[in-house]
């Protein structure tokens, strides 16, 4: 059963379909056949919408956005098929849902595109979920950003383990491959060890870690991986939805000072114009669990910038950054270099189904 977040517009088809002409003369077969797909936008599909000659499509989004009838499906849709040959017009969604409307769960499966059609920006607030679901957020293939706070409570909990999954599963299963961005506020349980786990995310440039304790640990950390720290300058935040998507800005956007770092030499994540592509902004928060729980003292120079310098050394394995935890057999030895085991051959590589498996997820 699809969610109704998914198809609910804020306008309605009565206007459509019971549309009279004001106007001098009889209407247009056009604009006949507007007013059709229309009052019939719940059953486009791709498939329907790539036989339309281009300027049939582009004046029917410009419709259905005058209309609000653009729900996330029509958007989609549209998204997936027209999003580059309509100049940019297909511009970005915002979503904004509670944790009693759908779980996480099931919003990551109505907001992923594993084709890449669109890049999601996803923040999780306050929202209650447990350790599997957060692990199985490896699973929104096109992520580009990813914010998680807890602002009022200990909810949403991060820990070192959990970017350990994430790092396995970038590195084994070919996860995350578009983050580029992630925030962290008020997240206590999570060391400098991190680091070590982001080595394996290929696309990831910056890290902001607001009011999360961080300690010299932290910074010695981020240093031995080649992570630049930056501290201070209030994080922003806010939505990027109404403006541009190309990266350069989203990150202007992300600080008060504006470009904490290079802006222009930021590294980009694939050969794929990204900077063209639609971006689906998804906000999931809880309204009970805001300004209730734990009281959080907020620290006034507690903001962190960390920008990776480089790429991971080609020496750096994933079994030496994200280690599995493993119960050895009485009389054995660990080996003291874990880099040094072999790699497996392609036909025994753990897909992230299995590789999610061994997580209890």
């Amino acid at each position: 059963m699809t969610p109704d977040w998914t198809w609910k517009t804020r306008g309605n088809l009565e206007s459509v379909t019971k549309y009279i002409n004001t106007g001098s003369g009889s209407s247009s077969l056009r604009d006949i056949s507007i007013r059709k797909f229309l009052a019939n936008t719940f059953n486009l599909t791709p498939d329907v919408i790539e036989t339309l000659p281009l300027h049939l499509a582009r004046r029917l989004w410009l419709e259905i956005k005058k209309s609000q009838l653009d729900s996330l499906r029509t958007w989609k849709v549209f998204a997936s098929v027209f999003a580059k040959q309509l100049n940019n017009r297909i511009e970005n969604k915002r979503v904004v849902l509670s944790d009693s409307t759908t779980s996480l769960i099931e919003c990551t499966k109505h907001i992923n595109s594993p084709s890449f059609h669109y890049i999601t920006f996803l923040t999780l607030s306050n929202i209650d979920c447990t350790r599997s679901d957060l692990i199985q957020l490896s699973r929104l293939t096109n992520l580009g950003m990813l914010t998680i706070r807890n602002d009022g409570s200990s909810c949403v909990a991060l820990e070192d383990n959990i970017l350990r999954a994430w790092g396995r599963g970038a590195s084994e299963a070919g996860a995350f491959t578009r983050l580029r961005i992630l925030v962290c506020k008020f997240q206590y349980y999570i060391t400098g060890k991190i680091f070590a786990y982001f080595q394996t995310f290929p696309a990831l440039d910056l890290v902001l870690l607001d009011q999360c304790r961080v300690s010299r640990e932290f910074t010695n950390h981020a240093k031995q991986h080649e992570w630049h720290a930056m501290r201070g300058s209030k994080f922003r935040g806010g939505s990027f939805a109404e403006e541009s998507p190309a990266w350069k800005e989203i990150y202007k956007g992300l600080s008060e000072e504006g470009a904490l770092f290079d802006i222009d030499s930021m590294q980009k994540p694939s050969e794929d114009d990204e900077d063209s592509q639609p971006v689906l902004e998804v906000s999931l928060y809880s309204t009970a669990n805001h300004g209730h729980g734990l009281s959080k003292i907020v620290e006034p120079d507690d903001m962190w910038h960390f920008r990776r310098k480089g790429r991971p050394r080609e020496s750096e394995s994933s079994a030496t950054l994200c280690p599995q935890k493993r119960v050895l057999v009485e009389g054995s030895v660990a080996s003291s270099c874990a880099s040094k085991r072999p790699a497996l051959r392609s036909s025994r590589q753990r897909t992230m189904k299995n590789l999610l498996a061994d997580f209890q997820v």
